[in-house]
């Protein structure tokens, strides 16, 4: 393989690029975010709990596109911190749901202007078009992805 052959894979991997931004603005998020107390994924764990109500450990990995293990690990963090409480289902005892406590949703208002100051920076800088446009491009990839063969 030639030089400039490994240099133009380096510079078109959507795989490596897209893991290099989402790993800083997972370190920005989390950075902004810790006089909270919380993670990026825990936020949006919160938020998620809060749009959809009661959902189980599943549902919120389909939701969220997570695997499992993760969502599971991050609501035991919620649980410890009395954000979520878990309850089996009404409707299926071998599911478990997830719903956000009052202090859960007291964490989820005071997180979220730092969450907005982020969002509105990263906006104002790339403009409200582009982010839009960023926004729609990145579920045609997340779409190609789902549906690869």
């Amino acid at each position: 393989m030639e030089n400039h052959e490994v240099e133009s894979i380096l510079q078109a991997c959507a795989c490596a690029s897209l893991r290099t931004v989402s790993r800083s603005l997972t370190q920005l998020y989390n950075q902004i975010l810790q006089p909270t107390g919380l993670k990026i994924t825990q936020y949006y764990m919160l938020v998620t709990i809060y749009q959809y109500k009661k959902r189980s450990i599943s549902e919120l990995s389909d939701i969220m596109m997570l695997d499992q293990t993760t969502i599971t690990r991050n609501v035991n963090v919620l649980i410890k911190n009395e954000f979520v409480h878990v309850e089996r289902d009404e409707h299926d005892s071998r599911s478990k749901c997830v719903s956000l406590t009052a202090i859960g949703v007291k964490k989820l208002y005071e997180a979220t202007p730092i969450w907005m100051k982020v969002q509105e920076k990263i906006e104002s800088e790339i403009g409200t078009d582009d982010y839009q446009h960023l926004l729609r491009t990145l579920k045609k990839v997340q779409h190609i992805i789902t549906h690869y063969d």
